[in-house]
């Protein structure tokens, strides 16, 4: 029969194997281990998170240099491609 002088002892049982098991709270162990789950999974979540930004950000800047290469050719090169600005100049009289 418990008293008020054993709080702190753990309870004692006998198994049927016939082991004497000590039973012990458990609730700052699991609180321990809820708390290293938990920022693990937080560590996991922001890597995921920087790793879809930086790959949206990265489809957009292609999407945008895309429509820089991609213009209509008309441009002020005198590389003499046809449609180039440089076969629209007048010829200079001497």
């Amino acid at each position: 029969m418990r008293g008020a002088g054993d709080r702190g002892k753990a309870l004692a049982r006998w198994l049927a194997t016939g082991l004497l098991v000590e039973e012990v709270d458990n609730t700052v162990t699991l609180i321990i281990l809820a708390v290293v789950g938990g920022v693990i999974g937080l560590l996991i979540l922001i890597l995921l998170l920087k790793k879809l930004i930086t790959f949206i950000l990265k489809k957009t800047r292609e999407k945008k240099k895309e429509c820089l290469v991609s213009s209509s050719g008309n441009d002020n090169t005198e590389n003499g491609l046809p449609g180039s600005k440089a076969e629209e100049k007048p010829p200079t009289k001497v």
